[in-house]
Order: structure tokens, then sequence, then C-alpha cells
């Protein structure tokens, strides 16, 4: 294969591995939609143990073909969970290894133009110490005064350092919410005109709106990803505890992701309504979608979710806390509910199982069609998406020269 420019995406996953999340999807699409002609190097890390650390790799998967190096082993069971302590950060130990095998990343980025494709600020520091062009995709702003579930609720002051550093020294910046890009705009005002909002993507080669089944069955309602604090896994399991008891134990709740929502407390009373079904590819919950009725959003923040996109490219609905971006894909009257608050009182626990009963409703009587839920989020799915992203990374490596090398 010729190929005329490498791209290096940076993130500690294994794309044979179970990390989920929003980053995780869009790495993952990266490596689905990559132009033919362009190289492709995941820089990650190995679930397994067994892979050598720093040996690049050819990998055909997700459609894709890509080139892999892992340069940490990554203990399975911590990929989905979030680290406690400064020395348990995946982050932090990634961060360490790179500049360990910075010697062959750097080889490999001289035999062509090349660039990086970076999420968290922390590996800015990574690309500007060895002088790599880099595009950031920032994934939503976390807020300092709600629990959350990482390190950044001890190193808030550390994260927004390393934010403003790595918004400066970026080629471009993406935010997948309209309110952070605003932010960055007004805090960061010399690179006001590099920073664009761009949402994570959707696949639409999988996420297609199918027909409404088993209509005179329990209402179904899926969650899928991890069960962090900040995303109220116990509000979400009241609004469930709710539904039930407003239509007689007619709802199942349905949660795929590696977490174990029975470590909740209030996952208790809705365990025997409920079906786990771990972790699952993104093809494989394209596959169980035409299964479900609607989704559910009890985050205190969040960019935008990715399985929000999901649900409404497969034609289900969905009802949710209030998320002002979510405005964007989610028309009250349409295709699901946003709330005007954002609270775990009951009022607000009922308030969104009210809105769930009434899209049942309306999915029950005919007066609302998949197609019809999945038509707005058509701007972000990620055939339409990916290529502008590409094509920012394309003209990078114009700007760096057009040598061409054979792989």
């Amino acid at each position: 294969m010729t190929y005329k420019s490498t791209l290096f995406s940076v993130h500690p996953l294994d794309p044979y591995g179970s990390k989920v999340g929003g980053i995780e999807t869009h790495v993952r699409q990266l490596l689905k939609y990559c132009p033919p002609d362009m190289r492709l190097v995941l820089i990650g890390v190995d679930d397994s143990g067994k892979r050598k650390l720093g040996e690049l790799t050819e990998v055909e998967l997700y459609g894709g073909r890509f080139l892999f190096m892992p340069i940490m082993h990554c203990q399975h069971e911590a990929v989905n969970s979030a680290a406690k302590s400064l020395f348990q950060s995946t982050t932090l130990r990634f961060f360490v290894n790179f500049i360990r095998f910075s010697g062959r990343i750097r080889a490999l980025a001289k035999e062509m133009p090349s660039s990086f494709d970076i999420q968290r600020y922390e590996f800015s520091w990574l690309c500007r110490l060895f002088g790599f062009d880099y595009v950031l995709t920032t994934h939503g702003d976390a807020n300092p005064d709600q629990p959350m579930d990482s390190l950044l609720s001890r190193y808030w002051f550390l994260h927004k350092f390393n934010e403003k550093h790595a918004v400066h020294g970026a080629q471009h910046v993406y935010s997948v919410n309209q309110q952070q890009t605003d932010r960055i705009r007004a805090d960061y005002p010399k690179a006001a005109a590099k920073t664009d909002f761009m949402t994570v993507s959707v696949d639409d080669q999988l996420f297609k709106p199918t027909p409404y089944l088993q209509l005179d069955g329990p209402l179904k309602v899926a969650f899928v990803g991890r069960l962090d604090t900040f995303k109220r896994p116990g509000m979400m399991f009241k609004v469930i505890a709710e539904l039930a008891r407003q239509t007689d134990d007619q709802v199942e709740f349905h949660y795929v992701g590696a977490a174990k929502p029975h470590s909740f407390s209030e996952f208790s009373s809705i365990a025997h309504l409920s079906t786990c079904h771990g972790f699952k590819t993104s093809a494989d919950v394209a596959k169980l979608w035409p299964q479900w009725h609607m989704g559910i959003v009890t985050s205190v923040f969040e960019g935008m979710p990715v399985y929000v996109l999901e649900a409404l490219c497969a034609g289900r609905p969905v009802c949710s806390v209030n998320l002002p971006q979510l405005s964007l894909v989610i028309d009250n009257d349409v295709n699901g509910a946003v709330l005007t608050a954002n609270e775990d009182s009951e009022q607000i626990v009922q308030q969104l199982a009210q809105q769930m009963l009434h899209y049942w409703q309306k999915i029950r009587s005919g007066q609302l069609q998949p197609e019809v839920v999945s038509q707005m989020v058509a701007p972000y799915k990620a055939s339409n998406q990916m290529q502008v992203l590409f094509g920012r990374h394309q003209q990078l490596h114009s700007d760096n020269g057009d040598v061409v090398t054979q792989s």
C-alpha cells in the first residue's frame, strides 16, 4: 500500500479490548473510517499482557486496517474504572511509557508527513515535547463542584493548566459540546479562530432505524456505557423503579457495559426487572437496539453522549435531564424529552418517568415512527463528520511536505 501521510491516534485503548466511552468510540471510528492513502498508527495499550510492547503490528478490525503499537500492559479489570490515586492513573503511566518508546514513535513520524490526534489534554505535552503537530478533540466540561469518579475531583487546577497549554499548542481544536466550545473561545481568545464545535459521531453504517417490536409487552429501557458517579446511576435506577410502580412492573431495564450496577444500593429494587448484557462492541449494540424501545440520561454533565446518538440513530427516543447540548438532537415534541432542570430530586424522577411513559404511549399507538426519531442526528453521522476531521489532518500533512513511502 502506498501512503501519503501518517495519522497517529494516541489513547490508552486496546483495539481488541472492552474499554467504553465517548473517546473510545471516537478512536474506533478513526480506525474504521481512515482514508486508504493515510497510514494510521494507534499508540495504545495491551489488556492481555501478552503482546510485546513497542512492536508494530498490522491489524484489520472494525472494518478498517491500521497499525497498532502497544506501549503499556493494562489490567483488564482497570480499563472501565477510574483511578483512585495518582500512581494508579492509567493516563500517567501511559504518558511515561510514551516517553519510553518515543524513539520508535519519532522514527515513524519522520518517514512521511504526519500529525497526531489526541483527546486528553495531558498528551499535548508529549506532542509539544517532540515537536508533533496535533489536533485536539475535547469531550466536554466537567463541573468541579460535582462528584466525579476520576482524579479531576482532586486535581482540578492541574486539569485547567493542561487545558490552557493543550488548546494553545494545538493546530486545531474541536469540542463535542457547544457550551464548552464557547467557553474555550472566551477563555483563550488567541485560540478562538482555530476552535470549532463538532460532536462525537454516530456510526451510521451500524445504527439504522428499525420497527418497534413487542408493543404488547413491557417497556424496554436501555442504557449503554460506564456507570460513573456523574451519570447518577442511582437516580437512573429510581426512574426505572417509578416506571415499574406506575405500570405494575411492566418495564425492563437493559444495561450494556462492564460496570456492576449491583454495587449501587438503588439497583436492588429493579434487579428482578433488569438484564445486564456485559460489554458489547458497537456492532453488538446495534443489533440489540431493535429489541429495545427507548433510552434514558440522568447525568450531571456530559459532552455529547455517543450512546444518545446511537439510540436516536436506531430510531429510539431518549428522555434526559437538562443537558443543553442534547437540544441539538432531541426535540421534545418529536423524538424524546430534555427536561428544564438537572437535579436528582424526587420531582425530577417523577417528571422523567412521566415523559418516558408519554413516549411509550406514542410508540404503542403508532404516533411515533423510528425514521422520524432518527432524522435529527443526520448531521452527526460518522460518514460526514469523520471526513471533516481527516481533511483537517490532511491539510496539516500537505503543509508539512509531499513525502510518499511504501508500507
